[in-house]
């Protein structure tokens, strides 16, 4: 039996599949007790001729490329779970550093040891090798204490049974029965909902720095922008799909992002309000530097005016771009009725349309 499923659902990765791929063939794992699903979601770069020419020159490797028409990443993680058939099932990124060779195989043991049925992964963004530039200061900059979410295992070392939602990648494949699927309507934060509906049911997650897989940071503020845009976008369904899942920390980039929208009116109105602008800007202060002290603790910036700044700002941007897509979708609940793809293509699938097509 096969006891481990791999999924790797893509859309325009022709430049980095085929590390990723190698990364996990060179596992030391028996490759007859592991697969691999790359789905596709109609590429429209050279990801699935890339894929194609890896899986001819892989004949070992018990591979395959699936289709999704779905485009998303939540329909191609579905189509990845309807064709597996390994006990277990991981979902790994198309664009990732794997360290080592023991990963799958601390997937299987990890779980099988600790009666685990979700296993959550440290994903730092520094992945060795990241240049010393915007990249690594956005990285800092998520790393933060101001740049991601208090109740957040993405970057912890902790090993040890904890929420599984916010970093669980890993599952038994009977938990997909109990559960449900992702739900495809998500563009972004389909893992967070999926994960959510685990809680509920009383799963757990169990993480260790064994399941370490390093996350690329963006390479700009505007792509950070964007990327923070559609998880706020995911954020704002989450919440009203499950509304307990909503908590104080869920307005706060909505708060700054509005503060910050109010600067051209403070300034209109500073002749006359004067009590009401100094207010104002004293906040406006206390953020920055809370930004700045919480960026240049990092050790990538740290003791560098520069990159601290460009971190800060990047701090910045992570609560603009949750605010914005988190306001966007409920104030214009219509506007978010089908997110988007990375393309711009409305997602207008339901949870159980998408297909598992092997086009290998």
């Amino acid at each position: 039996m096969i006891a481990l499923t791999v999924i790797v659902p893509v859309r325009n990765e022709a430049r980095f599949i085929a590390a990723t791929l190698d990364a996990v063939a060179s596992q030391d794992f028996p490759r007859n007790e592991y697969e691999v699903l790359v789905v596709d979601g109609r590429s429209t770069d050279e990801t699935r001729g890339v894929v194609s020419v890896w899986l001819d020159a892989h004949p070992q490797i018990n591979a395959r490329l699936l289709d999704n028409p779905g485009r998303l990443s939540s329909c191609g993680r579905n189509v990845g779970v309807r064709a597996a058939q390994g006990r277990r099932i991981a979902v790994i990124d198309g664009h990732v550093h794997i360290p080592g060779n023991q990963l799958l195989a601390a997937i299987v043991g990890l779980a099988d040891e600790k009666g685990a049925e979700c296993l959550a992964r440290p994903a730092p963004l520094d992945a060795p090798g990241t240049p010393d530039g915007p990249p690594r200061w956005i990285a800092a900059a998520r790393k933060s204490p101001l740049g991601h979410s208090r109740s957040s295992y993405i970057y912890s070392s902790v090993e040890g049974f904890v929420d599984p939602v916010s970093s669980g990648f890993a599952y038994s494949a009977d938990v997909f029965r109990r559960v449900g699927l992702f739900d495809e309507t998500f563009d972004a934060a389909e893992d967070v909902e999926f994960h959510h509906r685990l809680k509920r049911a009383g799963v757990q997650a169990y993480t260790s720095p064994e399941l370490l897989i390093y996350s690329y940071p963006r390479e700009s503020l505007a792509s950070l922008f964007r990327q923070m845009t559609r998880y706020g976008i995911g954020r704002a369904r989450l919440v009203r799909k499950h509304r307990e899942a909503f908590t104080k920390e869920t307005l706060a980039p909505s708060a700054v992002l509005l503060l910050l929208a109010l600067a051209p009116a403070a300034a209109a109105l500073a002749w006359l309000w004067p009590a009401a602008a100094i207010a104002y800007a004293a906040a406006i202060a206390l953020y920055a530097a809370a930004a700045v002290t919480s960026a240049g603790a990092q050790p990538a910036v740290r003791g560098r005016l520069a990159p601290t700044l460009y971190a800060a700002a990047a701090i910045g941007v992570v609560h603009c771009g949750l605010g914005w897509g988190f306001l966007s979708t409920i104030v214009l609940p219509r506007s978010s009725g089908a997110l988007h793809s990375s393309t711009g293509s409305p997602a207008k699938r339901k949870p159980e349309t998408a297909a598992a097509t092997d086009v290998s």
